[in-house]
């Protein structure tokens, strides 16, 4: 080759290195226009929760709810119509006739109406009980939702640090070919590999936007400026043995199958008084007209009796006591069940937090260190391209699984936490959960019985 083609080639690789130098810095700018330089603010996670329950109180939700309790509570404390009853037989005035009206009221001498007024107070209690299970919902919900932007966060900064490695070994690569000792295609591949941690970096930009958007639009907003900004040692879930022990004996499902129980309990006490025969009271005026013995009057008063012969409501009774044991059965065996899955989602968080450790404090800055000499050695000519390749690769990796594993230590935390309350955890572990669980609400609200019906 000669001495002007080399030259060449050094123009050529000059360009390529200032082209390739200029797009990164473009890529960094960029990014850093989009979030680096807008006011940004820190966010805690209570803070999030705040800002949450602030916007949620503020759509009045739970006030139709107790608007329709109330009501059926007024209801239940209703009696029963009377019934006006008027009957007349003879129409010739040249015959006798006879007109008579009365006016009966069933009684209630067995309690049906306290009975009646018991279920709304047991559908009140089950309101508050919804209440509590949407709070924690929705706070669980914020704290998964913090948590993806946190990590995506700290994503971000490792595929930047990655980037600058990236960079590093590629300015190697140039100085190495440009001595003559690294073939064109190495520096093509290494080119290459550059530009991959360049799209990386804009995909993990890209993903802490969405974090940030999805986070905020839960209190209304499209918030990019939003922030969690916490080291990997303290983005660890560390606080999620102590609240699944706690939520363990405020188990809301739990709480839910007591509260049936005692409906049910209720339901039979219902059953039980509007089994018997109320007697209806009537009372009245019979009047008889004849040609000849002119008008006469007769004051009537009656009581009529339902004779519970055949159906003596015998069979709702037996369904109710049926259902009542089935909860029972239900209740014992979901306690023991939840607490044994609970029990394994913690020693598996356990293990990830000693495998997670392992990875911050040994494999990762030995990894470091490797590439760094790697590279210098590289750098120096006592190292391949292989061994730099292999090293950064290593690096990457090790990186990379940090961020897994504190990706899977939150989702079986939420799950930890979300299962001793009594939530599913796919109800709080999707993007548009706070949507779901309004949906679910105001679903329940248009269904709502109307309790205390005569």
């Amino acid at each position: 080759m000669s001495k002007n083609q080399i030259q060449q080639q050094k123009i050529a690789v000059r360009g390529q290195k200032l082209g390739l130098k200029t797009l990164c810095c473009g890529v960094l700018f960029a990014a850093m226009s989009s979030v680096g330089f807008a006011a940004t603010k820190t966010l805690s996670l209570e803070s999030a929760i705040d800002k949450v329950e602030t916007y949620q109180l503020s759509q009045n939700m739970w006030a139709t709810q107790t608007e329709i309790d109330q009501a059926n509570l007024a209801k239940a404390k209703l009696w029963k119509n009377p019934q006006l009853s008027l009957e007349q037989t003879g129409f010739d005035s040249k015959e006798e006739q006879e007109f008579s009206v009365s006016i009966s009221q069933e009684l209630d001498v067995f309690g049906v109406r306290k009975a009646n007024q018991n279920l709304v107070v047991f559908s009140q209690e089950k309101m508050f009980l919804a209440q509590k299970i949407y709070t924690a919902q929705m706070r669980l919900t914020v704290k998964y939702l913090w948590s993806q932007l946190a990590i995506a966060e700290l994503e971000k900064n490792i595929v930047q640090a990655q980037l600058s490695v990236s960079e590093a070994n590629l300015n190697a690569i140039q100085k190495r070919f440009q001595a003559g000792s690294v073939a064109e295609v190495d520096l093509k591949r290494a080119q290459l590999s550059h530009t991959e941690s360049i799209r990386l970096f804009k995909q993990a930009d890209l993903q802490v936007q969405l974090a940030q958007q999805q986070l905020s639009n839960i209190w209304g907003a499209s918030d990019k400026t939003i922030q969690i900004q916490l080291a990997a040692n303290r983005l660890w879930p560390q606080d999620s043995h102590q609240n699944a022990q706690a939520y363990l004996a405020e188990n809301y499902f739990e709480k839910s199958r007591i509260l049936q129980l005692k409906n049910t309990q209720a339901e039979l006490a219902y059953i039980q008084a509007a089994r018997r025969p109320n007697p209806t009271v009537s009372l009245g005026m019979n009047r008889t007209k004849a040609p000849e013995n002119g008008n006469e009057n007769q004051i009537m008063l009656g009581v009529s009796v339902p004779l519970n012969i055949f159906d003596r409501q015998q069979h709702d009774v037996k369904i109710n006591q049926y259902k009542q044991d089935a909860l029972n059965r239900q209740q014992v065996f979901y306690a023991q069940q939840n607490a044994l899955q609970v029990g394994t989602l913690l020693t598996q968080l356990q293990g990830l937090e000693v495998q997670f450790k392992d990875v911050e404090t040994t494999q990762l800055p030995l990894a470091t260190e490797v590439q760094q000499k790697t590279l210098l050695g590289f750098s120096a000519g006592k190292f391949v391209l292989t061994d730099v390749q292999q090293a950064t690769l290593q690096l990457q990796e090790i990186r990379q699984r940090k961020v897994e594993l504190l990706k899977a230590a939150w989702q079986i935390a939420i799950s930890a936490e979300s299962l001793s309350l009594g939530i599913e955890p796919n109800v709080v572990m999707s993007a548009d959960a706070i949507a779901q669980i309004n949906q679910t609400l105001w679903d329940n609200i248009q269904t709502s019985p109307v309790i205390g019906g005569n």
